[in-house]
């Protein structure tokens, strides 16, 4: 090779390299699985050294720049018992000369019940309406083609949502504000409300379809996941979301401890009952915020009862723990426990680390007269064994040997590793508890897929899910629990491994109650919101809502324990009217309809379904797949002759991407020109 060829290859690929290193400005390189599919897609930033507080900056086609729309997020709690009420508002700024359209993807908590919408213009606050979810689209573009102000509140998915703000003027700054209800969760005698504050990016399946031109998504719509583009926000290291939270603690009795479980909390006295809880200095939107606050165990409320009445319709909220002397008797029953753990490349370092370590302990745990098996998951699936094995101390070796070689890269398929921790039953498992446990930070964007496989496939297997990272997928963690008649756990960071992992043992060791059932006197008509109770574990609470025709004086409690039955009477006082049971009611109902919407094949149920679940979002005034909330200002602000440019804004990265990124074609590139130098060196010496 000549001095001049090989002079050639170091430029050339000395150009490869630098682009390699700055293709997140140019074009990003992604492997969507570990096949040759390669995507590549056009950024929208550039936001080096440019980017101020709350803002991002683009690149228009003419490769001028424009700054985006600033954006800064106040959360307000108000937690009265066991019901939190909150508002969130995004306050969007304009700093730039042109008229923008604003679309945000955000995350609220997957119980929340989104039923009010606030459009703040200067002094003016426009109120949202419910309407039917294309209708709502169409009053949204017609009041943007009229130069209206505007505002569309969307659900994506239950944990999922989107803002649309049309026509905001330059230099302006809007305020929406949303509104919700959800239930605070008691495990272990812990009270908790959790806030996600960050969408981790999404794994999305499938070839591409038709994508609509107006979409802001980074992903392209799929055969397999027909609204990706409206679950993948604009992803950037750089975003900077300041965000602030505020709550007030009512909790109805005197707590011992109050923490917030990722973030650090300033606690001051309002008065004798009420806590007043913020965060402490600069905070960022880049993981989920959660505050547990705990009484003395003496004092720990084992039941507690709330009612409402509206519209001639009475409701009742039960909160109730059953003594754990009697529920819970541990007793030795031999089990097949599955693990299915996620290695793909979302959950590369303290992830991989965090589930490593859960799944280690997990193992140590098992006892010589269980069986079990490991499939880890990425692009495709691998299993330990071919069926489960007998926990004795060599296939637990084996276990160990096959997680600590567990490298987190490749795309995210779940579906293949569930569908082959089902089909291995085998003879003998009927002599088993069989139980599925699931680790992974579920950053899919085909949730309805998997779950809808889990639903009609479970059979009498018991699923438990361990959601991994500072912001996980919680909607399809707690709902694979909730069709498993399992439970839940989210491990936020290393330092809960140990703990968290102790209290999942203490549920999958005991045995669950089951066939619960809530009894009332005859003569009360009662309408469960989600029709049946799923099996309660030690440390868990049966939290169930129901409309009825009147306030009995009592009801009863039943179900099955391994070592008998469980009844219990409890006598009904009607209490004072509690604002916010009807929308819990209503928000679980249409979640157990969701559920029948899901699992249905033919267009026509499906159609039928869709009705009900309208309907019912309609008369709560609740945000649903079918619904939406939209605010519009009566008269024009923005002139004809003005066109309006539309902006998704970035969220800030959470995880790895689930795909190979530009450092590494950098790092390939860097390691061929010092190969080619080191040859031409030793060409010309020879």
């Amino acid at each position: 090779m000549s001095y001049l060829t090989n002079f050639k290859v170091i430029v050339t690929l000395t150009v490869i390299t630098v682009f390699s290193y700055f293709g997140l400005t140019h074009a990003q390189i992604s492997f969507e699985d570990k096949s040759t599919q390669i995507k590549v897609a056009t950024p929208t930033s550039n936001p080096i050294n440019e980017v101020k507080s709350g803002s991002i900056v683009y690149t228009r086609p003419d490769k001028s720049t424009f700054t985006e729309l600033a954006l800064d997020t106040k959360v307000d709690m108000h937690i009265a018992g066991t019901i939190n009420r909150v508002s969130v508002k995004q306050k969007f700024t304009n700093p730039s000369n042109d008229y923008l359209e604003g679309v945000y993807v955000f995350p609220l908590p997957e119980n929340s019940a989104v039923d009010r919408l606030k459009m703040h213009v200067g002094k003016r606050i426009i109120e949202g309406e419910i309407k039917e979810r294309k209708q709502a689209k169409k009053i949204y573009n017609q009041a943007k083609k009229a130069g209206k102000k505007a505002s569309l509140i969307e659900q994506q998915r239950p944990n999922i949502f989107t803002t649309n703000i049309a026509n905001i003027a330059p230099g302006e700054t809007i305020t929406i504000e949303i509104e919700y209800q959800q239930t605070v969760l008691i495990d272990n005698d812990k009270f908790s409300v959790r806030f996600p504050l960050t969408i981790g990016k999404r794994y999305v399946p499938g070839k591409p379809i038709k994508t609509p031109i107006t979409s802001t998504g980074i992903h392209k719509n799929t055969h397999r996941v027909k609204d990706a583009a409206s679950v993948t926000p604009p992803m950037s290291d750089y975003v900077d979301r300041p965000v602030e939270i505020n709550i007030n603690l009512k909790a109805g009795f005197d707590v011992d401890t109050i923490k917030s479980s990722y973030h650090q909390i300033d606690i001051t006295d309002v008065d004798n009952i009420t806590k007043h809880i913020s965060l402490s200095g600069n905070n960022q939107a880049d993981r989920d915020f959660e505050i547990i606050w705990q009484a003395n165990k003496s004092l720990t409320p084992s039941m507690a009862l709330f009612t409402e009445h509206k519209d001639n319709e009475h409701y009742l909220m039960l909160m109730a723990t059953p003594p754990v002397e009697k529920a819970f008797a541990s007793l030795n029953i031999p089990r097949e426990v599955i693990f299915i753990i996620d290695s793909s490349g979302s959950m590369f370092g303290s992830s991989m680390m965090q589930a490593e370590s859960a799944l280690k302990k997990a193992i140590n745990r098992l006892k010589p007269t269980d069986r079990f098996n490991i499939i880890d998951f990425d692009s495709g699936f691998e299993a330990l064994f071919d069926e489960a094995m007998p926990a004795i101390d060599i296939n637990k070796r084996h276990g160990m040997r096959f997680t600590k070689y567990l490298s987190a890269d490749g795309g995210t398929e779940p579906l293949g590793a569930i569908k082959f921790a089902f089909n291995s039953r085998d003879e003998d498992s009927d002599n088993y508890l069989r139980q599925v446990v699931f680790l992974t930070d579920g950053q899919i964007a085909n949730e309805e897929e998997v779950l809808k496989h889990v639903k009609l496939n479970i059979d009498e297997d018991r699923l438990f899910t361990i959601g991994i990272g500072s912001a996980p997928n919680s909607y399809l963690m707690t709902k694979l629990a909730d069709y498993g008649k399992g439970a839940y756990t989210l491990i936020g960071n290393l330092d809960e491994v140990e703990d968290k992992m102790l209290d999942l043992f203490n549920k999958l060791e005991s045995p669950a109650l089951t066939n619960i059932a809530i009894n009332f006197p005859q003569g009360i008509n009662v309408e469960q919101a989600t029709g049946v109770i799923t099996d309660l574990y030690k440390g868990e609470t049966i939290t169930a809502v129901f409309k009825l025709n009147a306030i009995p004086n009592n009801l009863s409690i039943a179900g099955s324990m391994a070592n008998g039955v469980f009844n219990k009477e409890i006598g009904i006082t009607e209490s004072n009217n509690t604002k916010g049971i009807s929308t819990l009611w209503a928000q679980r109902k249409i979640d157990s309809l969701m559920d029948k919407y899901i699992s249905q094949y033919r267009r026509i149920d499906r159609d039928q379904v869709q009705e009900e679940i309208t309907n019912l979002a309609l008369s709560h005034h609740l945000v649903s797949k079918f619904t939406s909330l939209v605010a519009v200002e009566k008269t024009p602000s923005k002139p004809n002759s003005k066109s309006t440019i539309t902006k998704a804004l970035a969220n800030k990265v959470k995880a790895a991407n689930t795909a190979t990124n530009s450092y590494f074609w950098m790092l390939l590139g860097v390691l061929i020109l010092l190969s080619v130098i080191v040859l031409n060196y030793r060409g010309k010496r020879e």
